[in-house]
């Protein structure tokens, strides 16, 4: 028998019980009972499937363990975005690399209560993973703990440095003491789709030579439409089947419920362009119409054209079309009138429109761009 004390008790367990003062490197996940309190359980540990990684993922977890390894206190990160866009893929080789770096990984997958005095008193390095924090840590759930009872543990201010790892599909459900707060989340990695670019590359890599024909009409209707790598994957098992894309993309589970967002430019014959952002466009019907105001108060402009015949840029996932394409185009001055209701005579040129872009609005654009 083993003999364990602790204050004044002493507990008797089978031979087999194995004390260490360090916990092993390998992923542990944490449990709860009512009786005993917290423990953590040995879980399986993460590891990456595809023999391919597509997008930043692999420079990102080089720019954490080499940030971690600057920093004297513990190190946050936010890792958000959609389902399915590389999240966990990130986690997945952050975990890899840690383990064999002989970090342990802690997963917390339940809101305990008193959750955030128990991983204090972790006295070692440790990865502290929390999948899908704000709906593990729903504010709207009185049977759980608060995202604000966390605070304190996030801050860095503990004598122990650690590595906490969050991973966050709705932004609007985290408590704002947590974004916009670099001493708690130093780095806040927002995944987006891939690009028309990635699109190609990972269809090429997935694809027999002889459909990669189909190729360019994934790239056009990703540009409309994002595409996450499940989806890809699915898309490219239908296509070497001999699928066409048409085809595979009515029977997939492939379905969008929200109006998409795109960003316009227009060109105009003065050679000066105006740019529209976050603006709903139907890229799937034979007519859409857009009416913008021009800066300036030059009045605006309307133009009908027919989506499907725009031109895609296969590189840059940009939608073009030039006048000869429009299905009408009119510019219609701004009236202004004096105080006796004479209308003024507008001293800006009327312009006419030369040629639309238009591309799909990113999520990404939460960072600043400088």
């Amino acid at each position: 028998m083993k003999i364990i004390s602790h204050s004044s008790h002493y507990e008797i367990y089978p031979d087999d019980v194995k004390t260490s003062d360090l916990l092993p490197p390998q992923t542990y996940i944490v449990r709860f009972n009512k009786m005993s309190g917290f423990f953590l359980e040995k879980g399986t540990d993460l590891k990456n499937q595809e023999e391919k990684i597509y997008g930043p993922h692999l420079s990102k977890v080089d720019k954490v363990l080499g940030t971690y390894s600057m920093f004297e206190r513990s190190l946050g990160i936010i890792a958000s975005g959609d389902k399915g866009i590389g999240k966990s893929l990130f986690i997945q080789l952050l975990s890899e690399r840690t383990i064999a770096q002989g970090i342990p990984v802690i997963i917390v997958k339940t809101a305990y209560f008193g959750i955030a005095d128990f991983l204090d008193s972790i006295e070692q390095e440790v990865l502290v993973l929390f999948d899908e924090f704000e709906k593990v840590f729903d504010e709207d759930d009185d049977n759980c703990e608060s995202q604000g009872a966390l605070l304190g543990l996030f801050d860095g201010m503990s004598q122990q440095k650690r590595l906490y790892a969050l991973t966050v599909n709705n932004l609007n459900k985290m408590s704002e003491f947590m974004l916009n707060r670099p001493g708690r989340f130093h780095y806040h990695f927002r995944f987006d789709y891939p690009d028309a670019s990635e699109v190609t590359e990972y269809l090429e890599d997935k694809l027999s030579t002889k459909y990669h024909e189909a190729i360019n009409d994934v790239v056009i209707f990703s540009s409309k439409i994002g595409l996450n790598y499940d989806c890809l994957r699915a898309i490219a098992f239908e296509l070497n089947l001999g699928t066409p894309f048409k085809e595979a993309i009515k029977d997939l589970n492939i379905m969008n419920f929200t109006n998409e967002r795109y960003d316009v430019t227009f060109e105009l014959s003065d050679g000066t362009f105006e740019r529209f952002e976050d603006k709903i466009v139907d890229l799937f019907t034979d007519s859409e119409e857009l009416t913008y105001y021009l800066s300036r108060n030059r009045g605006r402009i309307s133009v009908a054209f027919n989506p499907k015949k725009l031109v895609v840029d296969p590189i840059t996932g940009i939608f073009s079309a030039d006048s000869s394409n429009f299905i009408s185009s009119e510019f219609i001055p701004e009236r202004e009138y004096d105080e006796n209701d004479n209308l003024i005579v507008s001293k800006e040129p009327a312009v006419t429109l030369d040629k639309i872009f238009i591309k799909k609005d990113k999520s990404a654009s939460l960072a600043y761009a400088v």
